[in-house]
């Protein structure tokens, strides 16, 4: 006979939800909440640019594959420039031998400089607990909702339920970026993304930052040609992640942290139709999938009522304000220290 389960540990379901979630800071090697993402002084113009002043009868020249960084860029400009995107989230996570699955839908119009809208919304049912999650930004302020209902009865059921509220202004943290130093509407885009302000952008842009990627390789996804990217931790994230091994040297990574990823891109739209990651067996050479974050019935360019982007906290909560936080990351070092 089965139990019905119930999953009474707030941290575990905080963890399924927050994966996609890269504005709250507890993704998998989240970069450092309000760094500044560092800018490239020139664009890879060189790999775009073929020698054509060769006076020779042309050759045939083989097509030079793009590396992966280069497709991670490309993915996450071109989901920037799509009027609208709509779809649904599937999220299949296996932790501590178990399987638990979330749904939920993502939303975006087109992200101009000034106007990031976006809307984000994952619920988890495990037996009679309940967790969900909900970022909203109206193109200015950004909220992320989380609430988590461990279920049962009496009155001790209303104590597990937790609700909490968090609110950034995206506007008030680009003009203090502004007034810190040079600022182009590129870079705003690329400050937003790199912050981890929520949404698709902002995970491509944690993963290009925190991976060490591989290769590109061709393959079909539901009847698509895709890009599929593989990739490991970066050392440095690694070692952050890692539990000391024997004598202080390295180690292995905890249990509930995946050992690689793979990254399933549309070839023409580049969208992220699937991000996959796997977990070492122990002592095997064996990779297991952890979590599996599919992307169904994209939409694209399509309109989106403007009411989806409207958010309200509930009467009885007061959302914690983040946005001071984000704006003394921007301070000169020796106001800093004064704090």
């Amino acid at each position: 006979m089965k139990t019905r389960r119930s999953l009474r540990n707030p941290t575990w379901m905080l963890l399924i939800l927050t994966v996609l979630s890269t504005g709250t800071g507890i993704s998998w090697g989240q970069s450092d909440v309000g760094r500044v993402p560092r800018r490239k002084t020139q664009p890879d113009s060189e790999q775009r640019l073929l020698a054509q002043a060769d006076e020779r009868p042309p050759a045939p020249v083989a097509t030079k594959t793009r590396t992966a960084a280069a497709e991670l860029k490309r993915s996450r400009e071109l989901l920037t420039k799509h009027s609208s995107i709509r779809a649904r989230i599937i999220e299949q996570v296996t932790l501590a031998e178990r399987s638990y699955r979330a749904e939920g839908r993502y939303l975006q119009l087109a992200l101009k400089p000034g106007d990031w809208q976006m809307r984000m919304e994952l619920v988890l049912k495990v037996g009679d607990s309940e967790g969900s999650l909900l970022e909203v930004c109206s193109g200015t302020v950004l909220h992320t909702q989380t609430e988590i209902d461990a279920g049962g009865t009496g009155k001790k059921a209303k104590d597990r339920k937790e609700l909490t509220v968090t609110r950034r202004n995206v506007q008030q943290i680009l003009d203090a970026a502004r007034r810190s130093g040079d600022f182009s509407e590129q870079t705003e885009t690329d400050l937003l993304t790199g912050m981890g302000l929520g949404g698709l952008p902002a995970l491509l842009a944690s993963l290009e930052q925190n991976m060490k990627l591989g290769t590109v390789k061709e393959e079909t996804y539901r009847d698509r040609p895709v890009n599929v990217i593989s990739g490991t931790w970066s050392e440095s994230v690694a070692a952050r992640m890692s539990r000391p091994g024997p004598g202080g040297g390295p180690g292995l990574l905890p249990p509930t942290v995946p050992d690689q990823m793979r990254l399933y891109l549309d070839k023409e739209t580049g969208f992220p139709y699937r991000l996959l990651y796997l977990k070492k067996v122990p002592n095997r050479d064996v990779l297991k999938p952890m979590l599996t974050l599919d992307f169904r019935d994209v939409v694209l360019n399509e309109p989106i009522p403007p009411s989806e982007f409207d958010y309200k906290p509930p009467t009885d909560v007061q959302p914690v304000e983040l946005t001071n936080f984000y704006i003394e990351q921007f301070a000169p070092q020796g106001t800093k220290d004064k704090k």
